[in-house]
């Protein structure tokens, strides 16, 4: 049982750059790739989205990449002799257009962008070999990260439904006394109301019967369990699990509303606001599992 949650990073290194790799992820519905790259990468871009949707199913990933120099690789300068002849021809040109005095200094050449440049760059397919291997860091930290907090919202889970359970146990048994403590004060309100006058036990069994079948909350305790019972198996199995859960959660909460709406007993009343609140507390949790 995975979290969506997780921070992680990586570094891939060549003789020449060093490339660092950030990632985080939080919870999304779907699976979603979020790249800051450095200019010029947009192929790395899609190996990066291809890569992370092979390996996890759900959640917002961010993936920032910091690219460096190597501090023990020594600089090399490339000189662009053909950029600058263009640059020098170009300069005379105006010289002479204009009738100007001035003379272009090797100090005003070498001035110019792309004139001189600093060769410090891996060759374009070496260049997501070292980004993989920052990958491959960085994903499994940030698994790891996953993993170990998926762990904390799997015990936290397991408490609540065992609370919840225990609560449905409750109710089950205030079910059983519903009908003859609505039997009883009937029986009571006809007497005080009727003072002397006879009873029609007929219309009174009738009553009842109509009251015990609308009241009945038997199937709903019964749906109930199996859910919860569900609930336990799908946080035992090692595939994603969060839209199960969260079905789940919802088909919880449908039950426990029919069973507060059928019941007019106040002791079960009071049980079904506390199951309430555990299956609230349980479905913002699973809001951020895989």
């Amino acid at each position: 049982m995975y979290s969506m949650t997780g921070y992680g990073k990586g570094k891939g290194e060549s003789n020449k750059r060093v490339y660092n790799i950030e990632m985080r992820s939080v919870n999304h519905r779907f699976l979603e790739v979020k790249t800051r790259l450095p200019k010029g990468m947009l192929l790395i871009e899609e190996k990066i989205d291809k890569y992370l949707k092979e390996k996890f199913n759900r959640g917002s990933f961010s993936v920032f990449i910091n690219i460096e120099s190597n501090k023990d690789y020594k600089e090399e300068f490339k000189i662009n002799y053909s950029l600058a002849e263009s640059y020098f021809n170009a300069g005379r040109n105006i010289k002479e257009h204009f009738n100007l005095g001035y003379d272009l200094s090797l100090q005003d050449i070498i001035r110019y962008p792309e004139v001189i440049t600093v060769d410090s760059t891996d060759e374009e397919e070496d260049i997501w070999l070292y980004i993989e291997t920052a990958l491959a860091e960085a994903s499994t930290n940030l698994e790891l990260m996953r993993k170990d907090e998926g762990l904390k919202l799997k015990a936290d889970c397991m408490e609540r439904i065992k609370l919840i359970e225990a609560s449905v146990t409750e109710v089950g048994k205030y079910s059983v006394d519903v009908v003859e403590e609505y039997k009883q004060k009937l029986n009571e309100r006809i007497k005080t109301l009727l003072d002397s006058v006879p009873v029609n036990e007929d219309r009174i069994a009738y009553e009842v019967a109509a009251f015990a079948d609308k009241s009945n909350i038997t199937e709903e305790i019964v749906r109930l369990e199996i859910h919860l019972g569900h609930f336990r198996k799908y946080m035992e199995l090692d595939e994603p699990i969060g839209r199960k859960l969260d079905f789940l959660i919802q088909e919880m909460n449908r039950e426990i509303n029919t069973i507060g709406s059928k019941s007019s007993s106040t002791d079960i009343a009071a049980i079904v606001v506390n199951i309430k609140s555990e299956i609230e507390k349980i479905r913002e949790q699973i809001q951020n599992i895989e």
